[in-house]
C-alpha cells in the first residue's frame, strides 16, 4: 500500500471517528472517502469496529463464523432495539462478496451501513425501516479469496481457479443427502452460512451478484422473485446506462444458495445484479453507489410484504405474556399456503412471515399437540396484513403424529451436534454466546445461592430438585434445565450430569456451574442452545460428595469412596461352578442371565446416604445418558469396569459399540483428549482418547456398571483433568476446552430409536413393556407413558416389545445418522378376540332379525365389562417398578408375529406405527 492512501485511510478512520459530531457535508465526505478504495480484511474489520462503536445504540458486529484461512465472517445487524429481539418484527439480511473476486457489493454494503447509521432519525424512510426491521449485513462471504486478488490488475472477468462459496451449498437433488451429513465435505465458509441461515427466521434475503443474473426454480413462488427482481432494476436511476450482462437465467445448477434459503428455511432469496465487471477500476464505485443506493434501501423494506402475524395456544389466549401476545406463543407453528409448497415456520415469539403478491389466499396454522386453524385473506399491494391464528389443544392422550416440521428441527440439531467434533468447522455453532460469568471456586453456601439465583433468573427453563442429604447432613441439589422443567413431557429423552463425587477434584464441580451459567445466558440468544434445551430434559448435580469437598477428601465424612459403593453383581463366590466355564468376554452376559439382575452389596461394607439418594434419582427419572465428570486423566472410560476375577482386560458391554460412540462425541469435540498419548502419565496410551474401563483397571461396585445394570440408562466417566485441584484463573481454560464437549454428549439422547407404547384397545399407555433389541441382550422398559429411548449406532435391528398382558410385536428397523427413529406400538390385549367376536355379532344379526335389540345390548354389554376389567387391570400396574431382569429372553417358542420379515430398508423420515 502506497504511504498516499495509508494516509487517506487514516483521515479515512479520523473522520468517521467524529461522525456523532458530522453535519452533512461530512458526510458526504466520509462517503467519498469509502468510496476511494477497496477494503482488504483488516480495513473492513476496522471499519465495521468503529461504526459499531460509533452508533452502539442501533449496532452490533457479529461474527458467524471463520473462513478456511481463520478471518472472521463478520455481519452488521442494525434495529432500533439492539439488545433484544421485538416480537413481530421480520429479519431480513444482505450478503456479498459470495464470489471473491466480486468486489462491488462489497464496498456498497460497507457504504449502505454507513448510510443507515448516519441518517437513523434524519431520513424518515431509513427511520422507518430500522424501526420496523431487524436488517443484517454481511459484505463478504468469502474474505479469503478477495485478499488474493486485492492486489492484482482490475479484470471483468471470473477466474474459475477461485473458490465460489455460493454453489458450495447441498444439493437438494441429490438421493443421498440427509439433512444430517448435508455439512459433510463443506468449505468452512458454507457450514458457518448454513448455521447462520437455519438458526435464523429470517423472511427475506438479497445476494448482491456481478455475473449473468441467474435464477433457481423456487416452485409457486418463482413470481415473488421475478417481481422484486424487477422492483430493485426500477429503483435503479441509471439502469437503462447498463449494458446487460444476458438475458435472465433460470439457474441449472443446484445446490446453490438461493435453493438452500428456500427448501431449507424461512427464507426467500434474491440475487441482485449490480454490474457485470468482476473488479472494475475504484472510480466506477461511486457511480455503482449512487446507482443502486435507492434499490437497495426500497428491497429492504420489501420484507414487509404479504402477511405476517402470531400463532397462540387458545387454552391461555386472556393472558398478555411479556411480549404483548394474547395467549402462550407457539413455536415452529407451520404457516401453510394453499397450492404453494413452500411453508413457513413461527419463531420462539410465535411469530411469523409470509412473502406474497397481492391476491386472495387460503391460509392454515398448524402445531404439534394442536387442531390446524384456515383462514382466508386478502393481501394487497404495498402493504402486510396481519393475519393471526390462535390454536386449540388435541386430546393429549392420543400419540402425536411427529410433524415434519419437528423432525426437521431434531434433524437439524443432530446434524449440529454431530458438528462439534470437527474442531475446524464447529466454531458458527457458539459464536457471539454470552461466556460464563461464574469462575470463581464456589463453596457449598455459593453453590447453592448460585442454583436458586438461576431457578429466578431463568425461571422459564430452570428448577432446582432435591436428592436428599449427605452424612453431614449436607444438602444434595440437581437443577433441571429444559423448556418445561418441572414435567416430564411425553417423547422427551432425559439427561444428568453428575460432578464432585470425588469430594478433592473441584474442576468438575466448576465446569457444570459454567455450563448451568451458559444455558441460562444464552437460552434465548443461541439456536443450538435453544433447541437441546427444548428437545431435552437435562439434569446438572454439580456436586455429590459435598462433605469430601468440605474436608478436601476424596472420600464422603465415612471415609467411603463413593465411586466404588454401588451394588455389584460380582460378590457371588460359586460363579464359577454356575457357568462351568472359564473367565472370558462372552461370560459378562452368562452372569447376567443367571443372576436375573440381583443387586448384591459389595465387601460387605453399607450402601452410604450419598449412594442410596443417587441410586433414587437414576430410578425416579426416565434416564437415557448420563455422564459422570471426574480428575485425575484425560479419557472418556466407558463400562464394564469389572469382572469376575478382578482382571484388567478388556470387558465389553453387549452395547459396546454404541458406549465407544457416546464416548468418541466426548473425546472427539475436546481439543487435547482425543490425542489420547501420554497427555498425564507417560505410559498412558488411549484410541480416540476412549478406554473400556476394566482395560484400564478394574472399578468394582462402579457407578457406571450399576446404572448400566439396573436402569435404562447408560453412563460414561469423563476425566476431564489430569489435576485434580487448580487456581481459580484457570476454570476458564476448562471451561473452553469442554463446553463443545458437553453439548456433543448431550446431543447423543436424540440418535437411535424411540416411541410410545399402548394399549391397542383402550389407546392408553403401557408402563413397563420390555424394548428388546435382537442380538443385544440388553433391554429397556417404558416409562409410565408409554414412551421409551434405545440409543444405538447407525444400522438395521429387530425391534420387540412384549409385555405379560399383551400380544408381542416384532419390526425391523433401521437407524440412520440422524435423529431417533420413531417407532410407535399399539399391542394387543391378551386373551381377547375383537374380531371373532364382531364377526359374531354380525352373523347373529343378519339370520336372526327378530333378536337384533336383544343380541346387540348383550353383546355391547359384555364388551364394556371387558374393557372396564382390562383398564382396571392396566391402572393396578401403574406403579414404577424397574424389572427384576433387564436381560430376560423373548419366548422363542412363543408364536409372535413379525413385522417386515424381508430384508428392505425403510425410510427413516418417516415413522412406523405397529398394531
Amino acid at each position: 500500500m502506497t504511504n498516499h492512501n495509508k494516509l487517506k485511510r487514516i483521515l479515512l478512520f479520523l473522520a468517521i471517528l467524529l461522525i456523532s459530531k458530522s453535519n452533512c457535508d461530512d458526510q458526504i465526505n466520509i462517503q467519498n472517502l469509502l468510496l476511494s478504495e477497496y477494503h482488504d480484511y483488516d480495513a473492513l474489520k476496522a471499519l465495521l469496529e468503529t461504526f459499531q462503536s460509533s452508533y452502539s445504540n442501533i449496532s452490533k458486529l457479529i461474527s458467524i463464523g471463520k473462513s478456511a484461512e481463520h478471518r472472521d465472517l463478520f455481519v452488521f445487524q442494525i434495529t432500533d432495539q439492539i439488545d433484544r429481539v421485538e416480537p413481530g418484527e421480520p429479519s431480513v439480511k444482505l450478503i456479498a462478496n459470495t464470489h471473491g473476486e466480486e468486489a462491488v457489493g462489497r464496498e456498497l454494503l460497507v457504504n449502505l451501513i454507513y448510510y443507515l447509521l448516519e441518517n437513523y432519525q434524519k431520513d424518515e424512510k431509513v427511520t422507518s425501516l430500522i424501526d420496523s426491521t431487524n436488517i443484517y449485513i454481511m459484505p463478504t462471504s468469502n474474505p479469503d479469496v478477495f485478499e488474493k486478488i486485492k492486489n492484482k490488475a482490475f479484470k471483468c472477468e471470473s477466474d474459475p481457479s477461485f473458490k465460489n462459496v455460493e454453489f458450495d451449498f447441498p444439493n437438494r437433488l441429490n438421493s443421498n443427502l440427509t439433512k444430517e451429513n448435508m455439512f459433510e465435505s463443506r468449505e468452512s465458509e458454507t457450514v458457518s452460512l448454513m448455521n447462520w441461515i437455519l438458526n435464523n427466521k429470517f423472511v427475506l434475503s438479497g445476494n448482491l451478484k456481478q455475473t449473468v443474473p441467474i435464477r433457481s426454480n423456487l416452485n409457486e413462488d418463482l413470481n415473488i422473485v421475478e417481481y422484486l427482481e424487477t422492483s430493485y432494476l426500477n429503483s435503479k436511476p441509471k439502469s437503462n446506462e447498463i449494458i446487460s450482462c444476458s438475458d435472465v437465467l433460470v439457474n441449472k445448477t443446484h445446490g446453490n444458495m438461493q435453493e438452500f434459503n428456500y427448501f431449507y428455511s424461512n427464507t426467500i432469496e434474491v440475487n441482485l445484479n449490480l454490474v457485470c465487471c468482476k473488479y472494475p477500476p475504484i472510480d466506477k464505485l461511486k457511480f455503482e453507489w449512487e446507482n443502486n443506493r435507492n434499490a437497495l434501501i426500497n428491497f429492504l423494506s420489501r420484507v414487509h410484504m404479504g402477511i405476517k402475524g402470531f400463532i397462540t395456544d387458545f387454552s391461555d389466549s386472556k393472558f398478555l405474556h411479556e411480549n404483548g401476545v394474547l395467549g402462550t406463543p407457539i413455536q415452529n407453528a407451520v404457516i401453510t399456503v394453499e397450492g404453494y409448497t413452500h411453508n413457513v415456520t413461527s419463531s420462539i415469539n410465535g411469530d411469523y412471515w409470509r412473502p406474497l403478491l397481492p391476491n386472495t389466499y387460503r391460509i392454515t396454522a398448524s402445531a404439534f399437540g394442536f387442531k390446524s386453524e384456515t383462514k382466508i385473506v386478502q393481501v394487497i399491494e404495498n402493504h402486510v396484513t396481519e393475519l393471526n391464528f390462535t390454536l386449540s389443544r388435541e386430546n393429549l392422550e392420543i400419540v402425536p403424529h411427529m410433524f415434519a416440521e419437528e423432525k426437521n428441527e431434531l434433524d437439524i440439531l443432530v446434524s449440529q451436534i454431530n458438528l462439534l467434533t470437527n474442531l475446524n468447522k464447529r466454531d458458527s455453532l457458539l459464536i457471539n454466546t454470552v461466556e460464563p460469568q461464574e469462575t470463581n471456586i464456589h463453596n457449598q453456601e455459593d453453590l447453592e445461592e448460585f442454583l436458586k439465583n438461576v431457578e429466578k433468573k431463568c425461571s422459564n427453563i430452570a428448577t432446582v430438585h432435591s436428592l436428599g442429604k449427605s452424612v453431614n447432613g449436607t444438602g444434595l441439589y440437581s437443577i433441571i434445565i429444559s423448556d418445561n422443567p418441572k414435567v416430564h413431557e411425553k417423547g422427551e429423552p432425559e439427561v444428568k450430569l453428575i460432578g464432585n463425587l470425588h469430594g478433592d477434584e473441584i474442576i468438575s464441580r466448576e465446569l457444570l456451574i459454567q455450563f448451568i451459567d451458559f444455558l441460562c445466558e444464552n437460552y434465548d440468544k443461541n439456536e443450538l442452545v435453544k433447541r437441546l434445551v427444548d428437545s431435552t430434559r437435562i439434569h446438572i448435580a454439580p456436586s455429590v460428595n459435598p462433605d469430601g469437598y468440605a474436608k478436601k477428601s476424596r472420600n464422603n465424612a465415612n471415609n467411603v469412596d463413593l465411586e466404588n459403593n454401588f451394588p455389584t453383581i460380582f460378590k457371588v463366590k460359586s460363579i464359577q461352578k454356575l457357568t462351568g466355564e472359564s473367565t472370558q468376554k462372552s461370560n459378562v452376559n452368562k452372569i447376567l442371565e443367571i443372576l436375573k439382575g440381583k443387586e448384591i452389596s459389595i465387601n460387605d461394607q453399607n450402601i452410604q446416604p450419598e449412594t442410596n439418594f443417587l441410586m433414587l434419582w437414576s430410578r425416579e427419572h426416565p434416564f437415557i445418558l448420563s455422564g459422570n465428570l471426574d480428575s485425575g486423566s484425560l479419557t472418556v472410560k466407558y463400562p464394564f469396569n469389572d469382572n469376575k476375577n478382578g482382571e484388567v482386560q478388556e470387558t465389553p458391554t453387549p452395547d459396546d459399540d454404541t458406549f465407544k460412540m457416546l464416548a468418541k462425541s466426548y473425546s472427539l469435540a475436546h481439543p487435547r483428549m482425543a490425542f489420547g498419548y501420554k497427555l498425564c502419565q507417560p505410559n498412558q496410551k488411549f484410541q480416540d482418547g476412549i478406554t473400556n474401563g476394566a482395560a484400564w483397571y478394574t472399578n468394582r461396585g462402579s457407578m457406571q456398571d450399576w446404572t448400566y445394570l439396573n436402569t435404562n440408562d447408560m453412563q460414561i466417566k469423563i476425566e476431564i483433568s489430569c489435576e485434580k485441584n487448580v487456581d481459580q484463573a484457570k476454570l476458564i481454560v476448562f471451561w473452553e476446552e469442554n463446553k463443545y464437549s458437553l453439548f456433543s454428549f448431550i446431543g447423543q439422547a436424540h440418535k437411535g430409536i424411540k416411541g410410545v407404547v399402548r394399549d391397542q384397545v383402550t389407546k392408553l399407555a403401557i408402563q413397563n413393556a420390555t424394548i428388546q433389541i435382537e442380538d443385544i441382550p440388553h433391554n429397556v422398559t417404558t416409562y409410565r407413558y408409554g414412551d421409551y429411548w434405545r440409543i444405538l449406532t447407525p444400522g438395521h435391528y429387530y425391534l420387540s416389545v412384549s409385555h405379560p398382558k399383551y400380544e408381542t410385536a416384532k419390526v425391523k428397523v433401521k437407524v440412520g445418522q440422524g435423529s431417533a427413529t420413531v417407532v410407535n406400538f399399539d399391542l394387543k390385549p391378551i386373551g381377547i378376540n375383537y374380531d371373532k367376536i364382531v364377526n359374531e355379532v354380525i352373523t347373529v344379526i343378519s339370520t336372526n332379525s327378530y333378536a337384533y335389540l336383544i343380541t346387540g345390548l348383550s353383546i355391547i354389554i359384555i364388551i364394556l365389562i371387558i374393557i372396564s376389567l382390562v383398564v382396571k387391570s392396566f391402572k393396578s400396574n401403574s406403579r414404577i417398578t424397574l424389572p427384576n431382569n433387564l436381560y430376560t429372553k423373548l419366548d422363542q417358542e412363543d408364536n409372535r408375529k413379525l413385522l417386515f420379515e424381508d430384508d428392505e430398508e425403510f425410510d427413516t423420515d418417516d415413522k412406523l406405527f405397529i398394531r
